[in-house]
């Protein structure tokens, strides 16, 4: 009943996009680093963090700290991620007495409470009530105090994050694109090719529910693993580190991805690339007929440009739900466990 060629089509699509979406973002994460865009916006979203003009100078002092100066790529760049450990030990090395030993709380509160302390270590009135704040809810724990100064940040960050993604839309959508034109990976051509060869397209889409469930039975997580195509199988890559310049990807791995990603789908039976069963046949057709192919073929790479902008998450959860249907119910002792080493899962390429 579930195992109807809509689906199979739909889960065909949903997996080209997401592959295709991991490539994007792999990019833009390549061109961000190379720019060093992310290290710029993420230094401006923590001088805004408070609006205080006197947090500026001490984001900056944060900025000088080796708690953040080690997570940069070299002494003229910037971090283009910091975790929130690191920015609150950054922040609370500014309470250290003359011996460089970071004071106990009853100390701590002195600084927060008290006028001319606090004016000696440079923190104003609005930067004291937020950190007056965190040090009531801790309680006396200088634990508990860093970690309230961890979740501010990370709520912040949050939000940020939120700003720099929509921010970042435009240069998503001219590499989806490019990608897109250079791969010749056109939906209404997939459609067409898949549709109208359905015993084709139910052998792609098999084959694609036995990668996807393999890979979820490696516990892949598309917020913090990532998936490495090649030829004929693809690896989990488990728990990839958050983005710095130090792991961002150079030129020669975007361009393997992209050779690889592409090799993967037409191995997969998925009709990719710029052969000639892919571009439209303008022999003896009229100025008009051929203005309509072209339009046509420009309409179908731009529907995949707009389907890659929604992201690999949202593609793969999709998925999961195709495959779901397709499988027409899964046993709940069927459910993957969670590994943490990277794994391999080799498919079988469509003949």
């Amino acid at each position: 009943m579930f195992n109807s060629p809509i689906i199979d089509l739909a889960l065909t699509l949903s997996f080209t996009y997401f592959s295709l979406s991991l490539t994007v973002s792999t990019i833009h994460e390549y061109l961000s680093a190379l720019l060093n865009k992310r290290g710029e916006y993420l230094k401006n979203a923590i001088e805004c963090l408070l609006f205080d003009q006197d947090w500026k100078q001490i984001a900056e002092k944060l900025y000088n700290n080796p708690n953040i100066t080690s997570l940069k790529k070299d002494l003229n760049s910037l971090p283009s991620y910091i975790p929130a450990g690191n920015f609150a030990a950054a922040l609370m090395d500014q309470f250290k007495d003359d011996k460089n030993i970071i004071l106990d709380m009853n100390k701590i509160r002195d600084v927060l409470t008290d006028d001319g302390i606090a004016a000696q270590v440079g923190i104003s009135a609005g930067i004291r009530k937020l950190l007056l704040n965190f040090y009531e809810r801790a309680q006396g724990d200088l634990q508990s105090f860093q970690k309230q100064i961890e979740t501010f940040y990370n709520s912040a960050m949050d939000r940020a994050s939120g700003v720099y993604k929509r921010s970042s839309q435009l240069i998503v959508f001219i590499i989806s694109v490019v990608i897109c034109a250079s791969l010749n990976v056109d939906t209404i051509n997939i459609v067409n090719k898949l549709w109208g060869n359905q015993e084709a397209l139910k052998h792609t889409a098999d084959n694609l529910q036995t990668v996807v469930k393999q890979v979820n039975e490696k516990g892949y997580n598309p917020k913090t693993d990532t998936i490495k195509f090649e030829a004929s199988k693809v690896t989990v890559i488990k728990n990839i580190p958050a983005d710095t310049s130090k792991n961002a990807p150079n030129g020669k791995k975007v361009a393997q991805q992209i050779s690889t990603v592409s090799t993967f789908l037409v191995s997969s039976g998925i009709p990719v690339g710029w052969t000639a069963q892919n571009t439209p046949d303008l022999k003896g057709k009229t100025f008009c007929q051929s203005l309509l192919s072209l339009l046509i073929k420009i309409t179908g790479l731009l529907l995949t440009a707009i389907a890659l902008m929604l992201g690999a998450p949202f593609w793969f959860d999709l998925i999961n739900k195709i495959v779901s249907l397709r499988a027409a119910g899964k046993k709940p002792e069927e459910e993957a466990t969670t590994p943490t080493k990277n794994t391999t899962v080799t498919v079988k390429p469509v003949g």
